[in-house]
């Protein structure tokens, strides 16, 4: 035990008569050492403040860590080059810990902490170079960010892991947080010995110690920013690959190996290395490549140097993957590799550039997976993924122009959004066909060349990217970067003697964002030959303005479908003639490609939710000619598209015989084409998990309870232990059978976290006052009983469409919280609150958030979700109305 906590023991000796005296001040004496105030965020102008005090630093990290404590401890070394005499304090950000001593060049000093940051006075450090030495403690996290704990239901192994971004580095150790003060980083962990320990570069030496323990010393980092900084410990499972040269690992938990694949994840991480340094032009920089896959996790996946973490969740199956699965496997380990060019070799100064990184790696992604993957559909996923995200977030009252200034880091943890990363990566996406593939590469390749280690803007990403094809970007930038909103395109045409006379295309923008942009779009004109709608000829011309007169199109064939935007080439919302729509009704399963088929059912179900189509005319039709569709993308699509139809049908307030027609037309739906898929197929797949939204009649749930039961089977569809869950929520959703032994004996079978969530799931939906009142509560004034993950699952589950009438009995507690939601300026659990929060469509429940949102200072996180849950129940309203003109 002495070994192994050496140097946390001595700090409680030396510090034992001095620590009272040195460390914290009184609130009311912080002004006294400075001005900054004491949040746990940083604003941009502080940040710029201290850039200027300092000109170089490095960190020698040592942390103590073990399978049992709920805190661990730390010694920071800090090599500081000051740029200048000190006018003003210097801040060291470290929030939620215990600080035991400060010293400055081995003397002690005086300081201040007071939970957020530690203030040294400027009198103790002068202009060059200072070694400032931090010993502390700190709690590990369960909410997914500083350093987190995760102890295993199973097994009872201990797991932890760093996510940082943007502003969460320094609840690990205390230093200078923020992404333009680039450090190296020295580490040395002590730890269990049954455990592996990954960081940003590997071992050199590790110690044997008394009591099990181990402690590893790696060597210097290379300069990267601290958000990316990784320290990952645990008895994690690892398999080992190499990528011509560069040593590839992979980490699991004991609990879930059985279940990782780790030949896809090397193929494709190999495949995305081979792409990636021949098109960047730059070897990786930093040595070896390590895949941390781990519970709990709050986003998708991380780009921490060298040692990048995946979320268990999405990425793991307890059963086979789908091609769609794995494809977003791929696609994501194709994001986090792209970032070690984009992000990380080459980082932003300050958060107003999050939105090019991810931007960046969203298209990078795509991109590598279409030039260099076994997957032929991967731009039909991007449509269906990160475009229809954009769209969505780009019409909301909450859209921001993509280069947007950000004042603090709890603005840019709001910034994660469809905008920073659907829209900027699609917009980029254009520049290929503007600029030229080969002049996009080359400027790319040039920027992270000139600025490798370093910081950089946007400006100087444009201008790379602008001398490499001889073109001065200036008001493409300007108009797309710096303006927000989405824009809208139609096509007039006239023809004679069947063939176009005359084509124009008229863009509009909403009257917010009145910027109208200029792109590269291809016309697509279909026309039926024999028994397919074949296109038949495409135009590809740069439309501007208001109207375009688009010479090129005539003498043309004469539509009977014209595509706007074929094959998705530019970022913008299509409206369709009304000859294309009528053509469509009759004709869409003869279309021959699946990628426009793909859009015209998207264009047609955006027509719905702009209240241009009735609801209950778009569920006929789709019902009338879905079950001829064989491409899966469209399949996945039309599946999801009936599971919003299914929960407009209860927010539209129909008349009951009329909603529980189209609801009972829906399932029937869902449960024949379930049992008409190829077994084991794909199809087979997304079909089911739409029955189990779907499902609601006495006969649906005898099927669910069937299935569960191995009663009833269905050839090649496994009801594994991640499909069991959706069928025991499902039968909690509607009380049937005895729904709560279903959760017990699965539990049994069962013991994982992940069914431990699923469970508190199941719970929360049930349509009863008593479950909503008992998971409120847990949810509002017993949090701290529950880890993120949990209140995530709560809150997500709590008021299911059908359960709106519940929803407003508990809506006025719901909203009389928020203002203290807000303030406990915890991002993560504001973000997870505002999962409670549905769409709902009456005058009342519009007016509710009309009211919360007179408090203009509510945390980003939960105030931006309101907003635009106030939108989205208007624009249903709409829809309602839409709908009773239609079918009075």
């Amino acid at each position: 035990m002495k070994n192994r906590f050496t140097f946390a023991g001595i700090a409680a000796c030396v510090l034992a008569g001095t620590i009272a005296s040195a460390t914290v001040a009184a609130p009311d004496t912080a002004a006294s050492i400075t001005d900054r105030t004491n949040r746990p965020l940083l604003t941009a102008e502080y940040a710029e403040l201290r850039r200027q005090q300092i000109a170089d630093v490095d960190y020698r990290i040592e942390v103590a860590l073990d399978n049992k404590s709920e805190s661990f401890s730390g010694r920071v070394v800090a090599d500081v080059t000051l740029a200048r005499d000190l006018a003003k304090p210097l801040t060291i950000d470290f929030a939620g810990g215990k600080v035991k001593k400060v010293t400055v060049d081995g003397n002690p000093v005086t300081y201040e902490y007071e939970g957020n940051f530690i203030a040294l006075a400027p009198d103790n450090l002068g202009k060059g170079k200072h070694t400032i030495t931090v010993e502390y403690e700190h709690p590990y996290s369960n909410d997914g960010s500083g350093l987190h704990h995760f102890k295993d239901p199973q097994d009872g192994s201990v797991y932890l892991y760093t996510h940082f971004e943007p502003y969460k580095a320094n609840r690990f150790f205390p230093h200078f947080d923020q992404p333009d003060l680039k450090a190296r980083y020295t580490v040395t962990v002590t730890a269990p010995g049954s455990w592996e320990v990954i960081t940003a570069t590997r071992e050199e030496k590790i110690d044997e110690l008394e009591n099990g323990f181990k402690r590893w010393h790696f060597p210097q980092s290379k300069r990267f920013s601290s958000y990316i900084f990784p320290l990952h410990a645990g008895p994690y499972v690892v398999w080992e690959s190499d990528a011509d040269g560069i040593p590839l690992r992979l980490f699991a938990r004991k609990t879930m190996s059985e279940y990782v694949k780790p030949e896809d994840w090397f193929k494709f991480t190999s495949e995305s290395f081979d792409f990636f340094q021949k098109y960047f032009d730059i070897p990786y920089a930093f040595e070896k490549y390590d895949q941390v896959i781990v519970p709990d996790f709050t986003i998708g996946a991380m780009e921490n140097v060298a040692a990048v973490t995946f979320n268990e969740r999405y990425y793991v199956s307890r059963g086979s993957k789908t091609q769609a699965q794995r494809q977003r496997l791929a696609n994501v380990i194709a994001h986090e590799m792209a970032h070690m060019w984009f992000g990380d070799l080459v980082t932003m100064e300050w958060w107003n550039g999050l939105w090019l990184k991810e931007s960046f790696a969203t298209y990078m992604a795509s991109l590598a997976l279409a030039e260099n993957s076994e997957f032929d559909d991967v731009w039909q996923n991007f449509y269906l993924g990160s475009k229809q995200w954009a769209y969505g977030s780009d019409q909301l009252p909450t859209t921001h122009p993509i280069e947007v200034p950000v004042p603090n880091t709890d603005e840019a943890f709001s910034n994660f959004d469809g905008i920073t990363y659907g829209k900027g990566g699609s917009v980029l996406n254009q520049l290929p066909y503007y600029l030229g593939k080969e002049a996009f590469r080359e400027g790319v390749s040039n920027y992270l060349k000139e600025f490798s280690y370093g910081n950089a803007e946007l400006s100087d990403f444009m201008n790379a990217l602008g001398k490499a094809a001889g073109k001065d970007l200036d008001q493409w930038t300007q108009r797309w970067l710096y303006k927000a909103g989405l824009n809208t395109i139609s096509v007039q045409y006239q023809c004679s003697n069947n063939k176009i006379s005359e084509l124009t295309i008229e863009q509009t923008a909403p009257k917010q964002y009145p910027t109208l942009r200029s792109q590269k779009v291809q016309l697509g004109i279909y026309r039926m030959q024999g028994d397919k709608m074949a296109r038949v000829a495409k135009v590809p011309v740069i439309y501007s303005g208001a109207r375009t007169a688009v010479k090129d199109a005539v003498g043309m064939p004469c539509p009977q479908i014209l595509n706007p935007n074929d094959e998705d080439w530019a970022y913008v919302k299509t409206r369709l003639d009304g000859k294309s729509v009528a053509t469509i009704n009759q004709h869409i399963n003869d279309i021959e490609s699946p990628f426009t088929r793909l859009m015209l059912w998207q264009s047609l179900f955006d027509s719905v939710t702009d209240a241009q189509l009735p609801l209950t005319d778009w569920i006929d039709f789709a019902l009338k000619s879905a079950g001829s569709e064989s491409d899966i993308n469209v399949i996945r699509l039309i599946s999801n598209n009936l599971q919003s139809a299914r929960n407009y049908l209860y927010r539209l307030g129909l008349r009951a015989s009329l909603r529980e027609e189209k609801l009972q037309a829906i399932e029937t739906f869902a449960w024949q084409q379930l049992n008409s898929a190829p077994a084991g197929s794909d199809a087979q797949k997304t079909w089911f998990h739409a029955f189990t939204e779907l499902a609601s009649s006495e006969q649906a749930l005898q099927h669910a309870s069937e299935l569960l039961d191995g009663k009833r089977t269905i050839e090649g569809l496994d009801i594994d232990k991640d499909r069991s869950w959706p069928l025991i929520a499902l039968l909690n959703r509607h009380l049937y059978g005895d729904y709560e032994q279903r959760i017990a004996d699965q539990l049994k079978k069962d013991n994982t976290d992940r069914a431990r969530n699923a469970a508190i799931a199941s719970r929360a939906g049930r349509p009863t006052e008593a479950a909503k009142k008992e998971w409120l509560e847990n949810i509002l004034d017993k949090r701290d009983q529950f880890k993120l993950s949990q209140i995530k699952a709560a809150a997500g589950n709590l008021f299911p469409a059908e359960q709106l009438h519940l929803y407003r009995e508990f809506a006025p507690r719901m909203f009389d919280a928020v203002p203290k939601v807000s303030d406990t300026g915890d991002t993560l659990y504001n973000k997870a609150y505002a999962m409670l929060f549905p769409i709902a469509c009456s005058k009342a429940d519009i007016a509710a958030y009309t009211t919360v949102l007179k408090n203009t200072d509510l945390m980003p996180a939960l105030g931006r979700v309101l907003k635009d849950r106030k939108q989205q129940s208007i624009w249903c309203s709409r829809m309602k109305i839409r709908q009773r003109q239609a079918h009075p």
